[in-house]
């Protein structure tokens, strides 16, 4: 019937936005991005704004005070209250993603994995390469100051390390020089030059009990 009709599309109203947020909930970092739930979402306020001003024209022209007939506000009031909901749910969507984003910057301090970008949109992917240009930029400004170090006192300035991840390659120190971070060696280093890579997972930090 008109009215199961009805009733079905006044309860799909904003479940597409409901999808994206419980996209975001079940994802440990964060979901491949929803382009389809997006452009659902849009589409959504669209035929909603599209409505309300349909809606606003017809009512214009039985009102003797130019507002709308109170059997239409209802209607009214929730083409508008939808438009709001969904345009909050895509902000919110948009914004969660992009403070991972940021967040992942901060605690590798390197380019964007493969497996992150391919979770991204080539808006995100743009985000991303413009943030670690900036973070990057203004922390060669500061010179003798890490950004990316970690935000608690080092308890001690040496720290034993294992080499977890193969392909390292060698880094330059700042007291002994280059060394070779060859799978499987140990290595006692200065916290500042490694911690980088401890927090990546690529080294594993020794608790001084452990032996290579």
């Amino acid at each position: 019937s008109v009215g199961r009709i009805i009733h079905s599309i006044i309860m799909n109203y904003g479940q597409s936005g409901k999808e994206l947020i419980l996209d975001l909930k079940r994802s440990d970092f964060i979901p491949g991005y929803n382009e389809a739930g997006v452009r659902a979402a849009l589409d959504e306020i669209s035929n909603h704004f599209d409505e309300l001003n349909d809606q606003m024209n017809a009512s214009k022209e039985y009102a003797l005070d130019g507002k709308p007939p109170i059997e239409s506000r209802p209607s009214l009031l929730l083409h508008a209250a939808s438009v709001k909901r969904n345009k909050r749910i895509l902000l919110a969507y948009h914004n969660y993603r992009a403070e991972k984003l940021k967040k992942l910057r901060w605690d590798t301090a390197a380019a964007l994995p493969s497996d992150i970008r391919s979770l991204l949109s080539e808006a995100e992917v743009d985000f991303y390469t413009n943030y670690d240009r900036l973070v990057s930029n203004y922390n060669e400004k500061l010179c003798s100051l890490d950004l990316n170090s970690s935000l608690q006192p080092p308890e001690e300035d040496l720290v034993e390390v294992r080499v977890v991840k193969d392909g390292l390659g060698t880094i330059v120190t700042d007291y002994w020089g280059e060394v070779s971070l060859d799978l499987g060696t140990t290595h006692f280093l200065s916290r500042c030059d490694v911690e980088h890579l401890i927090r990546q997972g690529s080294l594993k930090q020794l608790d001084g009990e452990e032996t290579s």
